[in-house]
């Protein structure tokens, strides 16, 4: 986005340039008697550079994007470590997701791995704030329980954990889900803007019922996962 302007501001500096040439050209040649027509005007600077001027759908662009100054959702400025309600900010966390136990022992339980892609230390306050993508949006409930004595503190590059329990029923009775909406973090749950990110599920699906529940985020993988095992 600098880039863009920067080129933009010498651009117009050299049509500036040519156009006072030009004036001092004719100053010096005094009143001619010319009577042909006016005299075309000055090239710009990529016509007389040779190269081509920016296209239409460019120039939109540009100019469609946001500057710096501009109010946008928390955490999303250049440098902002920062998100919703100070926790971190999606834009500098990546969000995957793995199995808690092998599925060959167990296939209800997963793993959220947060990991901090900033270089600034965040936060994580509250707990993931799942929606079941079934057709439904159900969200799915949180183990109380398991809020960590100490709040949890990302440096850079570190990592967080959250278990999430998928059923407590049988298959024949879940529905079957491929991706989860995970909203930003620290948004609450009664706040549904649409925002967030999807996670795939493994294996090309897992079996969800109403008995679903999320842990809140973790330093320690075993203490997210342990609440997945006490139901």
């Amino acid at each position: 986005m600098r880039t863009l302007r920067q080129t933009t501001h010498a651009r117009t500096l050299g049509a500036l340039g040519l156009a006072a040439t030009a004036l001092l050209a004719a100053a010096a040649c005094g009143p001619s008697d010319d009577k042909g027509g006016p005299t075309a005007p000055p090239r710009s600077s990529a016509s007389a550079s040779g190269t081509p001027s920016a296209s239409p759908s460019v120039a939109a662009s540009a100019s469609a994007v946001p500057s710096a100054s501009e109010p946008g959702r928390p955490g999303e400025a250049e440098g902002d470590s920062t998100g919703i309600d100070g926790n971190c900010p999606d834009d500098y966390t990546e969000v995957k997701v793995e199995w808690a136990v092998p599925p060959t022992k167990d296939d209800s339980k997963l793993l959220l791995t947060v990991t901090n892609t900033g270089t600034k230390p965040c936060r994580l306050r509250t707990h993931p704030v799942l929606r079941l993508k079934d057709g439904h949006g159900r969200l799915v409930a949180v183990f109380e329980n398991s809020k960590p004595q100490t709040e949890v503190t990302l440096a850079p590059g570190r990592e967080a954990y959250a278990g999430l329990l998928l059923r407590e029923g049988g298959k024949d009775v879940s529905s079957l889900v491929k991706t989860m909406a995970l909203a930003p973090h620290g948004q609450r749950p009664d706040h549904n803007t649409g925002e967030g990110v999807l996670l795939q599920m493994p294996k090309g699906g897992v079996y969800v019922d109403d008995k679903a529940r999320v842990t809140y985020w973790n330093n320690s993988s075993e203490a997210a996962v342990s609440p997945l095992f006490v139901h």
